[in-house]
């Protein structure tokens, strides 16, 4: 009996993390598909296809250290809420520092967005223009689909 009971609690776990990769599989797969797209629609000449591809990758290292970067002010809150006995200073500087480091990353992201779009010529921008609203209004159905799953407690 308790072999069935442990059978059937590791099946399911098994198919519970099989979902959950596969979910962010499809996610970065819908990710790269749409890149392609949009890389597809704007016909980028071979001199733009270099630059955006310095571009991209320059701006991914730098991400690289932005995200850590925010993730150490994440621990760093952890640590000052698990001490306890924290002052309201400490508590809202801290999520200062999260905030911040939240709009360095957003700001990388709207320059590097820039530098693309310069490297564009006028009928490029207006595709872009037309595919990042798209993109944008998605996104946003997106998070407010993910905020409707998340349980408030």
């Amino acid at each position: 009996m308790k072999f069935k009971i442990f059978a059937f609690i590791a099946i399911i776990s098994a198919l519970l993390i099989s979902r959950d990769l596969f979910a962010q599989e499809m996610m970065v797969h819908e990710r790269n598909k749409n890149q392609m797209q949009i890389h597809q629609k704007l016909n980028l000449t071979e001199e733009q296809q270099v630059k955006v591809e310095a571009l991209r990758f320059s701006h991914q290292k730098e991400m690289v250290d932005l995200k850590a970067n925010l993730e150490k002010r994440k621990i760093e809150m952890a640590e000052l809420k698990n001490k306890g006995n924290y002052t309201r200073d400490e508590f809202l500087g801290k999520t200062n520092e999260i905030i911040s480091a939240r709009n360095k990353i957003a700001l990388s992201l709207a320059n590097h967005q820039m530098d693309v779009y310069q490297i564009l010529d006028e009928t490029q921008k207006k595709e872009w223009n037309k595919f990042s609203s798209e993109f944008g209004e998605k996104r946003q159905k997106r998070i407010m689909k993910m905020m409707k799953d998340v349980d408030i407690e």
